[in-house]
């Protein structure tokens, strides 16, 4: 890096850590929003995408499933990593599960085992979800580190190859699934506590290579697709010396992505313009920015890893509430995909959405309002007062108003909504709350007044959905 761009770098480091810090400091503000809802401003980012579709493995045994769950969240895309990992005993999706055998030859249809990940896409895609395909292996958290891979470029690319043509072109008894973004490997730079890689048997500069190589294969045999990757671990300057070498190589690269477990939103907008700074730096302007793996993380990892308790705190309303917050700071951002990880269970449940027997935690209802507004995808102008207080709002084809209100660590228990130029009624509005009592339930304390209506929610942390 020159000068110039190290000190431009440094300049947003030192916000991001302002932006930190204000999001610790919490008032006594009154909470408010203001919508209005004659005003357009473009087009709502469905950035509803999860890691994982619905566990398929017990489904005939406990007499339950997550599809209807899955379903009603109305996620737009499914990122496909550590699926046998929420699955144990099946074959899915990682690429030495479908294609065991590295020695065989990659274009018989006899050396792949498709049937697993066949049947968990059509369980992930009945709603008409996208798919966002993983290319590589799940994290390896054993001591040997079997699983773990730096496998031959080419042959490695000719699998995927074949991988891509039976889910999108049917060879092998396959499907048209016309799967978009193709994306190469996860987390290749991540070293445990131990020292040990559970990703990438080499080291980083081996891997870009791999990358160079392998996205050059794939991308010949089809230029129509989008490839990408590498799913860092998290965005900063660790990323430059992947992007310039495939700068230099004029390597593919489609979508750049990465992962955030934090508990800053601010920072997490902060860390997307300098991704995007970044892409723009070494010639990939139009490049996607994916955030394809994240969660709200009040701890560190090593306290996580020293009181396995802390865990239980990633299940709650303000995980909940965090969550649908990011989304919608996101929407100002440079941002195009953003993936939760994880829908269901999780691995070892802490990560996820539902406990071990398909039970909903309270994390999981304001996802699903989230999914409920974009269904009103045309964005309307809403600002906000008060420290913690977000807002989302759109239309829908029939002219109708949905409103999303985060309130993330707040001082209050009740928010002010001023619905100028709304040509309806609010007494007749819909109004569901999720706080320490509700789950996507219908409010009880609300008082409207023209146009205007006040919400009272129990706790620091609430949402508060709205149609009109």
């Amino acid at each position: 890096m020159n000068k110039t761009n190290i000190i431009s770098l440094i300049t947003l480091l030192f916000a991001s850590a302002i932006a930190t810090y204000a999001d610790a400091v919490k008032t006594n503000d009154t909470l408010a929003v203001s919508v209005d809802c004659a005003k357009n401003i473009g087009k709502i980012k469905a950035l509803n995408g999860v890691n994982f579709g619905p566990d398929i493995k017990n489904e005939d045994i406990l007499g339950m499933s997550e599809r209807d769950d899955f379903r009603e969240l109305n996620v737009q895309s499914v990122r496909l990593h550590d699926c046998p990992l929420q699955c144990p005993g099946l074959q899915l999706v990682d690429t030495n599960l479908i294609f065991p055998l590295m020695h065989l030859d990659a274009k018989d249809p006899r050396n792949y085992i498709f049937k697993d990940t066949d049947d968990y896409l059509k369980a992930a895609t009945e709603n008409g979800e996208k798919i966002i395909y993983r290319l590589g292996i799940s994290i390896d958290h054993t001591r040997a580190k079997n699983r773990t891979e730096m496998p031959d470029a080419e042959k490695w690319a000719e699998v995927c190859c074949q991988i891509i043509a039976h889910y999108n072109e049917g060879w092998a008894n396959g499907f048209k699934m016309n799967i978009e973004h193709w994306e190469i490997w996860n987390e290749h730079e991540l070293v445990n506590r131990h020292g040990r890689r559970p990703m990438w048997k080499g080291t980083n500069e081996q891997f870009y290579d791999f990358y160079i190589k392998t996205s050059k294969i794939i991308k010949a045999r089809y230029p129509h697709l989008k490839i990408g990757g590498p799913a860092f671990t998290h965005a900063s300057s660790k990323m430059l010396p992947f992007l310039k070498k495939v700068s230099q190589a004029k390597a593919p690269l489609d979508f750049l992505s990465y992962h955030y477990y934090d508990n800053s939103i601010s920072k997490a907008v902060m860390n997307a313009r300098i991704a995007k700074k970044f892409l723009v730096e070494h010639g990939f302007p139009n490049a996607e920015i994916h955030l394809n793996e994240y969660h709200y993380m009040p701890v560190s990892w090593k306290e996580l890893r020293e009181n396995p308790d802390n865990y239980y705190i990633f299940q709650e309303i303000d995980s909940g509430v965090w969550n649908t917050a990011l989304m919608t700071a996101l929407q100002d951002a440079p941002m195009d995909v953003c993936n939760f990880y994880a829908f269901g269970a999780g691995l070892g449940v802490q990560w996820g959405t539902h406990t071990s027997v398909f039970k909903k935690k309270p994390i999981y209802y304001p996802f699903k309002a989230f999914g409920k507004l974009v269904k009103f995808p045309n964005r309307i102008a809403t600002s906000t007062k008060g420290n913690g207080v977000y807002a989302l709002a759109g239309k829908n084809a029939d002219g109708k108003t949905a409103l999303l209100v985060s309130l993330f660590k707040v001082k209050g228990n009740e928010v002010e909504i001023d619905f100028k130029n709304a040509d309806t009624d609010l007494s007749k509005a819909k109004v569901w709350l999720c706080d320490i009592e509700k789950n996507l339930e219908e409010a009880t304390d609300v008082k409207v007044d023209g146009s205007k209506m006040e919400v009272g929610f129990k706790g620091e942390h609430a949402c508060v959905y709205i149609e009109l």
